[in-house]
C-alpha cells in the first residue's frame, strides 16, 4: 500500500509537470502566431490548418481571451469554454486535470489538460509491471528458503530423533559432524554434559553394586549365626527377640539382592539382538519357587499351548523379571492364596494374585523405586521398578491391573515381550 501511494504521487507529479511545461511552451508560440496572422478571434481547431494523421490525444488545450471566448483549441477539445477558471495554476474539471497559463501582455489564457483515467491507468500498469515479477519471485523465493532451511535443519532433526529414542542407559555422545557451524558447539556442549552425567551414574551404580556385593556375605553370615542362636535359645524368653533379628536380617538380605539386581538392570543387560527361547527359563524359575515347601502348592502355571516363546531379551534379565513378579505376587497377595502364571494367545505373560483392589492412583506409582502398596507391606519396593527398567531396555512393556480382568479384586501384572519368530503348538487332545 505504501509503495502504491508513492508511485501514484510520483506519477501525478510527472504528469502535472508535463502539463505545466506544455502550457508554458505552447502559449508564446500561439500568441506570436495569432499576432502575425491578425485574423479574427473566432474559435478554430488547430488541426484544420494541417493534414495530421488521426491519433488518440492524451492532452487537450483551449486558448481563451479575457472575456473567456475560445480562440483556439485542439482536435478533441470541446468548442464551448471549459469549466476552468481563468487563473494560473492546476485545477480539475470533467474528469480531467488542467494547468492554466496566462500571457499578461496579450491577455490570453491557455488550458492544457489530460484525463485522470489515463493517469490511473498509468499508475495501475506501472504497479502491475512491478508486481508481475514479484508474483513469480515471491513463491519461488519462499520455496527456496523453505528447502534451504529444511536442508540446513535436517541434522538438527536427526539429533532430536537420536535423543528421542534414547533411554536413560544410553549416554553415548551424539554425532555432530554434519551439524551447521552455528549449532555444532551446542551439540558438543550436550556431549560434554552426557559424558559428565554418564560418569556420575556409573559412579553411583558402581557404589550401589559394590556396597550390595560387600554386604551380601556379612548379612548372610549374621543371619546364619542368628538362626543358630535361635535354635540354642528355643523355649527361652530371648527366642522372640532373636526371631525378630533374624527376620530383619532376611529383609536386609532381600534388599541387598534387589540392589544388585537394580545395578545389573541399569547397566543395560536386558537387550538381546537375536530372539531367544524364554520358555526353559520360565519353567526353571517356576520350579525353583515350587520346590520351597511353603510356596509350592500356591503356584499354578498354564503355558497356553506354547512350547517355544522367542523374545528379544537377555535370558538372565528375563529370569530377574520373572522372580520379581512372582515374589511380588507371593508377598502382596492373599496370605496362602494362589498365584496364577499364564501365557495368553498373543504371547503375553500374566502373573495374577488375590487380595484387595489397589486404587488407581496407587497403581500408577508402584513402578517407582521404594514404592510399596502400603506402609506395612513387606519388601523393599524395588521389584516392579526393576521389572519396568529391564522391559524398557528390551523393547517390552509392563501393564499393571487391579482388579484382575473379569474379577472385582486382586492384582495382575502383564508382561508383553518383544517377540521374534513364534512357534505355538497346541497341546494334544
Amino acid at each position: 500500500m505504501i509503495g502504491a501511494a508513492v508511485v501514484n504521487e510520483e506519477v501525478n507529479e510527472v504528469f502535472d509537470s508535463a502539463l505545466q511545461e506544455t502550457a508554458q511552451r505552447l502559449l508564446p508560440l500561439i500568441v506570436e502566431e495569432l499576432e502575425e496572422r491578425e485574423e479574427s478571434r473566432e474559435s478554430r481547431v488547430i488541426a484544420d490548418d494541417h493534414d495530421f494523421a488521426e491519433h488518440e490525444e492524451y492532452l487537450i488545450y483551449q486558448v481563451r481571451d479575457r472575456a473567456g471566448s475560445v480562440l483556439l483549441r485542439s482536435h478533441d477539445a470541446p468548442e464551448t469554454p471549459l469549466a476552468v477558471e481563468l487563473l494560473r495554476g492546476h485545477s480539475e474539471s470533467g474528469g480531467r486535470r488542467f494547468f492554466t497559463e496566462t500571457d499578461t501582455r496579450s491577455g490570453l489564457f491557455i488550458h492544457v489538460g489530460d484525463s485522470l483515467a489515463h493517469r490511473r491507468e498509468a499508475v495501475f500498469e506501472t504497479l502491475a509491471s512491478l508486481a508481475a515479477p514479484l508474483a513469480l519471485l515471491i513463491p519461488l523465493a519462499g520455496m527456496m528458503i523453505f528447502h534451504t532451511v529444511r536442508r540446513s535443519l535436517r541434522p538438527v532433526a536427526a539429533v532430536r530423533a537420536a535423543l528421542d529414542v534414547r533411554g536413560g542407559s544410553d549416554l553415548s555422545p551424539i554425532s555432530h559432524d554434519a551439524m551447521p557451524e552455528e549449532l555444532s558447539p551446542i551439540v558438543q556442549d550436550v556431549n560434554h554434559l552426557l559424558v559428565r552425567l554418564r560418569k556420575v551414574l556409573e559412579s553411583e551404580r558402581a557404589f550401589a553394586a559394590n556396597s550390595a556385593h560387600e554386604l551380601r556375605t556379612p548379612v548372610a553370615a549374621a543371619l546364619a549365626q542368628t538362626q543358630r542362636l535361635a535354635i540354642e535359645l528355643q523355649g527361652t524368653s530371648q527366642a522372640a527377640r532373636v526371631g525378630q533379628i533374624a527376620a530383619s536380617l532376611r529383609r536386609l538380605g532381600d534388599l541387598v539382592e534387589k540392589l544388585l539386581q537394580l545395578a545389573r538392570a541399569e547397566s543395560g543387560i536386558a537387550f538381546s539382538r537375536d530372539p531367544v527361547d524364554v520358555m526353559p527359563a520360565l519353567r526353571l524359575v517356576i520350579e525353583e519357587f515350587a520346590r520351597r515347601r511353603e510356596i509350592g502348592a500356591r503356584l499354578r502355571f498354564d503355558d497356553g499351548g506354547w512350547r517355544k516363546l522367542l523374545a528379544r531379551i537377555d535370558i538372565d534379565a528375563f529370569g530377574i523379571v520373572l522372580r520379581n513378579l512372582i515374589d511380588n505376587a507371593l508377598h502382596h497377595g492373599t496370605k496362602g492364596g494362589k498365584v496364577e502364571i499364564s501365557i495368553d494367545a498373543s504371547g503375553a505373560l500374566h502373573v495374577v494374585n488375590g487380595g484387595p483392589m489397589v486404587p488407581a492412583d496407587r497403581l500408577v506409582m508402584l513402578t517407582q523405586r521404594f514404592e510399596r502398596s502400603g506402609a506395612s507391606a513387606p519388601g523393599a519396593g524395588l521389584g516392579l521398578a526393576i521389572v519396568e527398567t529391564i522391559l524398557g531396555q528390551s523393547g517390552g512393556e509392563l501393564e499393571l491391573r487391579s482388579p484382575v480382568s473379569a474379577r472385582r479384586d486382586g492384582f495382575e501384572a502383564v508382561v508383553r515381550l518383544d517377540l521374534g519368530e513364534r512357534t505355538k503348538v497346541q497341546p494334544p487332545a
